[in-house]
């Protein structure tokens, strides 16, 4: 009877044995199971990570223009009136460029006296033994009661010596010559550019500023006046 106590105690401890590791087997098993569900629950709350967004590439930064400068209008030159032509008139046979439209007598001082005339500030414009041409002017003052007359002149460094009056014939002006030049009693006559003149036509030689050249006036009372006349460039 003992024995058989004894014998069923033994299977109870054994059975309690067998229970014992069923159980810490289920334990385990479910400590396992449920830390592969912890694990997997805690994989599949993680955040899916966003992709970076792709920069965007930087538009090429375009060089403003420099703004050009605004181009300034330019005036138009205001045309040069052309200058009326000195025309000689066809007795003369030649002309003389500008001649006629000078400036008024340069600063000559000089005095010749013959009887009652008085003679001053006589003076040539220069010119070269290539333009062939030149002129002389003066003033001639008639001190008497009596009225004189210049005939005409002679000079050493022209073929030809010619008196010539200058003045406008329809627009134009025109030089030619003329047979004396009237000196009045108790008057004046002024020899300048742009009228009455003695023409030395078909120089022999240059006449530069400075020189001098001897002329001879005729006139019908006082006769031959020799007079010196500087060269001048107006």
């Amino acid at each position: 009877m003992l024995l058989d106590r004894q014998q069923s105690t033994e299977e109870v401890m054994k059975m309690r044995t067998v229970l014992d590791r069923i159980r810490g087997w289920f334990v385990l098993a479910l400590t396992v199971v449920l830390a592969s569900l912890v694990v997997s629950a805690c994989r599949g709350t993680e955040p899916t990570p966003t992709p970076a967004p792709s920069p965007t590439p930087a538009a090429a930064v375009q060089p403003s223009p420099t703004p050009q400068p605004t181009p300034t209008a330019t005036p138009t030159p205001t045309p040069m009136p052309t200058p009326t032509p000195m025309a000689a008139t066809p007795t003369m046979g030649h002309g003389m460029s500008g001649h006629g439209m000078g400036s008024a007598m340069p600063g000559v001082s000089n005095e010749f006296r013959a009887g009652t005339l008085v003679i001053r500030n006589v003076w040539a414009r220069a010119a070269s033994q290539a333009d062939a041409l030149s002129a002389v002017y003066m003033v001639i003052e008639n001190t008497g009661d009596q009225p004189d007359r210049l005939l005409h002149a002679h000079c050493d460094v022209a073929g030809t010596v010619e008196l010539h009056e200058t003045k406008m014939e329809g627009g134009v002006m025109k030089m030619q010559p003329v047979d004396g030049i009237d000196i009045p009693a108790k008057g004046t006559v002024e020899l300048k550019p742009g009228g009455l003149h003695i023409m030395l036509i078909g120089l022999t030689r240059d006449l530069n500023p400075g020189d001098e050249i001897e002329l001879e006036l005729h006139f019908d009372k006082a006769g031959h006046v020799p007079v010196k006349a500087v060269v001048q460039k107006p």
